[in-house]
């Protein structure tokens, strides 16, 4: 327990950066593995939300997505942080949080009341349009109780994990999933009124970044709310500072640190 305690500690201050925690271990099933920012030998094993820090042995790299350490030259690592610009990259089998970059600098933020990270515009977004299910995939597999995921995006889709992966499924054709009987089955049975709908959103890294209006801290790294509009919100690191907007229908929470929808901020 106390070395639980200390693994929290560590990440709070790891990840914190002087402003909201993130704990990378919410949000995700138990006894899976997580990888490090900062090191491709290091990762984390998740247990009722804990992180507990595990290294790789010699020679040997850890790789998120088959969930174990192989040979340096398998492995697939986090990206690093391009030296300049401001982009973003997925958190692997979390779905919820992300790695920001600026100036070279690696933040982990994290999506909230369900919204999930969309790798194609650079930040939260409405589920629906992203239909991430890594998080909820262990590697060890159950033959009597085999972990079926419905689609948030589609109807007659859904997902069944296997070797710690979901694997895509759709139904015949007229059918939907039900994820009471975890089986296709016909529409009337199952009420599915899943909407997508197409937007032109561009991603941050695909545009020059808009220098912030505002003074910021010369030290550290601070999110901020913006002056007059409550879709946008300023990140500073270091004395430098860019403006960032919200997904569309959603609007910054001063207090969370991240983009919401405006039922749950308060004075939205």
């Amino acid at each position: 327990m106390a070395f639980q305690l200390f693994a929290v500690l560590c990440f709070a201050t790891l990840f914190g950066h002087g402003f909201a925690a993130v704990n990378i271990c919410s949000n995700v099933t138990d006894n899976l593995f997580l990888p490090s920012v900062n090191s491709c030998s290091e990762y984390y094993l998740c247990i009722g939300q804990t992180a507990i820090s595990r290294n790789c042995s010699n020679n040997t790299y850890f790789d998120a997505r088959d969930q174990q350490c192989a040979d340096v030259s398998e492995v697939r690592c986090l990206p690093k942080c391009p030296a300049q610009g401001l982009s973003t990259f997925g958190y692997d089998r979390t779905c919820t949080k992300y790695v920001m970059c600026f100036g070279g600098t690696p933040v982990i933020r994290q999506c909230s009341d369900g919204l999930q990270y969309n790798a194609q515009i650079d930040r939260c977004d409405f589920p629906q349009y992203v239909d991430c299910v890594d998080n909820l995939c262990v590697r060890n597999n159950n033959a009597n109780a085999i972990v079926y995921i419905a689609s948030k995006a589609r109807c007659n889709k859904y997902f069944v994990c296997l070797d710690g992966q979901p694997i895509n499924q759709t139904c015949a054709s007229g059918l939907q999933y039900n994820p009471e009987a975890q089986s296709c089955d016909f529409p009337s049975r199952v009420n599915c009124t899943v909407e997508t709908l197409q937007r032109n959103i561009q991603p941050y890294s695909k545009v020059p970044p808009r220098s912030a209006d505002i003074r910021c801290p010369k030290e550290g790294a601070h999110f901020f709310a913006h002056k007059t509009r409550k879709e946008a919100y300023y990140y500073c690191l270091n004395g430098r500072g860019v403006t960032l907007d919200c997904t569309p229908g959603l609007v910054y929470d001063a207090k969370l640190e991240e983009c919401r929808e405006p039922q749950f901020v308060v004075g939205a």
